[in-house]
């Protein structure tokens, strides 16, 4: 039986879980932005002076992000093929209902409407994740290398 209140807290959960992917978003383009400072300088000084550019650097600038943008891709189609699934089953159900050759009852249309209304929720429930798990690794790269990156140009430089 479709219980109101756990329905609503579960929208509410969805509801935290979308800002939090929000706030990661940001926080995401915010070290994006930190890291392509510090990189457009390491590049400039590795043109300048090739001997002491920092190369092992220059050099994690593409696997990172093919190793990043292959993860939140990975974690996308998981998700659109889960997805798919899902409504593939309620396609199946639908129209085994709609091939029984009569109207359906009070008591079937009462169990549709929960299943349709379970469905939705769950669909939610799945996009908020699809959300959460495709920005995961974009952020944690990002933000990591923008620490990293950000203790690097605070040091003073020793090659000098």
């Amino acid at each position: 039986m479709l219980d109101p209140f756990d329905a609503w807290n579960r929208l509410v959960a969805v509801q935290g879980s979308m800002a939090r992917t929000g706030l990661r978003m940001a926080q995401t383009m915010s070290a994006a932005n930190e890291v392509v400072i510090a990189r457009t300088a390491l590049a400039s000084s590795a043109l300048h002076s090739p001997v002491r550019g920092d190369h092992s650097e220059l050099a994690r600038m593409v696997p990172e992000k093919v190793a990043a943008f292959s993860s939140a891709g990975s974690a996308g189609v998981s998700a659109w093929w889960a997805a798919q699934s899902a409504w593939g089953s309620e396609i199946q159900h639908l129209s085994a209902l709609a091939m029984r050759g009569r109207p359906l009852t009070a008591m079937e249309l009462s169990e549709l409407g929960e299943r349709m209304f379970s469905y939705g929720l769950k669909s939610i429930e799945a996009a908020a994740r699809l959300g959460a798990a495709t920005v995961a690794p974009v952020h944690q790269k990002a933000t990591s290398n923008a620490r990293r990156l950000g203790r690097k140009t605070s040091q003073p430089n020793r090659n000098r």
